[in-house]
């Protein structure tokens, strides 16, 4: 299986050249560059690239989309010393074969590269439990609830409580002028035209009521 490596750590980069050289990858080429990594894989058509993300001279990711491009036989495995989940996505959406952590033990990166030389997309376990949930909370249904400040919630359960202005100022301790903006506030992000209609919004929104319950 042939492969081109590139990492700007020079030991790093030659220790791990040498190790998967030992396991029977032949190593066309150790680059320190996404330009260097590019040009290899022109140069050698490998099965591989495996690139570091973070790079002096720019940035893996951006190798690993041009070598995606303009060389699709190649497969790319990207090595990230984090388990940043934005890292990951960015990863997945150019469709690399591979994202595994530069600490996890030779045998699990070689074994990534089998993998992925095979067809068969690796993801370290650690960034994809990362990645799972930040896929999550960005396709997660977003309620206009979550945008009420702290007071404005507290105003909003009491109104749901059926208190009137008066009672809210009461027990809240602060001025009639402030709950009456508190309340205009949550008619304006809630989309909503009166108090009836706020309450209605909210009393089956399961944020809302599991807010309240934790509260």
């Amino acid at each position: 299986m042939r492969i081109v490596v590139c990492d700007d750590h020079r030991v790093l980069l030659e220790a791990l050249s040498h190790a998967l050289a030992t396991r029977g990858f032949i190593i066309e080429a150790a680059t320190s560059s996404p330009a260097e990594a590019v040009a290899a894989v022109k140069l050698y058509d490998p099965d591989l690239l495996l690139v570091a993300v973070s790079l002096p001279d720019g940035n893996g990711l951006d190798a690993a989309r041009e070598v995606k491009t303009h060389h699709p036989r190649t497969r790319v495995v990207v090595l990230t010393g984090s388990d940043d989940a934005a890292t990951a996505i960015e990863a997945a959406s150019i469709g690399v074969a591979g994202f595994i952590r530069k600490d996890q033990r030779l045998a699990a990166i070689a074994e990534a590269l089998c993998r992925a030389a095979a067809g068969e997309p690796w993801v370290d376990a650690t960034a994809l439990k990362r990645l799972r949930s930040a896929q999550s909370n960005a396709t997660a249904p977003r309620h206009p609830v979550d945008d009420l400040t702290r007071q404005e919630r507290v105003v909003l359960a009491m109104l749901e409580e059926g208190l009137s202005t008066a009672e809210i100022v009461r027990r809240m301790g602060i001025g009639n002028s402030t709950v009456r903006s508190h309340i205009q506030a949550i008619l304006t992000k809630l989309g909503v035209h009166s108090r009836v209609q706020a309450v209605a919004m909210v009393s089956h929104e399961p944020s809302w009521q599991q807010g309240k319950n934790e509260a």
